[in-house]
């Protein structure tokens, strides 16, 4: 944990402009067993990315000018994590969803004592942690290329617990994976050769 407080603390974020924003809080549950990242499977009810594996997150609202103060909300709208139980370690970069309108801010909490959950019925199927010791297998990462707009990227995904971690979530995961001691465990740009 103190490398990635580091690793957080010793960067320069980057903040992106788009019409619209959002924010996600990326649970780090640090509670004296083995580290992992708790994650939710969205509804199909739900308007954008349905049935899709996610960390708990949605749109600023007004008035709420920090990511901090979405993520920590929608956290505990979707799954019950009061805010208290969240220590804020800090932001990664933020990342733009695949139609490039929304700015996601991955927001990083520390959680050491994890309360009961429960899940927001309309939004959240599942709730489930991975543990960052399978997140940091190369061998457990499948990678493709696709080209959208026109440029060419890599697609990671990781399999675990009948669960498939892509797109935007696993991109987050990724870049909070390379502020530790051995970086990501797969290529993070197209330009590296795709396994």
């Amino acid at each position: 944990m103190q490398a990635l407080r580091r690793g957080l603390a010793g960067r320069r974020r980057a903040a992106l402009a788009r019409p619209e924003r959002a924010a996600v809080l990326v649970p780090v549950i640090d509670d004296g067993g083995p580290p992992r990242l708790l994650m939710i499977r969205r509804t199909t009810g739900v308007p954008t990315h349905q049935g899709q594996v996610a960390f708990p997150g949605g749109f600023v609202n007004p008035g709420e000018g920090d990511p901090v103060q979405t993520a920590l909300r929608e956290a505990e709208e979707e799954v019950g994590l009061p805010r208290a139980a969240v220590e804020v370690l800090g932001l990664l970069d933020d990342v733009p969803t695949r139609s490039d309108a929304v700015a996601v801010t991955p927001v990083v909490g520390r959680v050491a004592s994890l309360p009961p959950l429960r899940p927001q019925p309309e939004e959240v199927a599942r709730i489930f942690t991975i543990p960052l010791s399978e997140l940091v297998r190369p061998e457990c990462w499948t990678s493709r290329t696709e080209t959208l707009a026109g440029r060419e990227r890599l697609i990671h995904s990781l399999v675990y617990d009948r669960e498939t971690l892509w797109g935007l979530s696993a991109r987050i995961v990724l870049a909070l994976l390379a502020l530790g001691p051995g970086g990501s465990p797969v290529p993070l740009s197209a330009a590296s050769p795709s396994r």
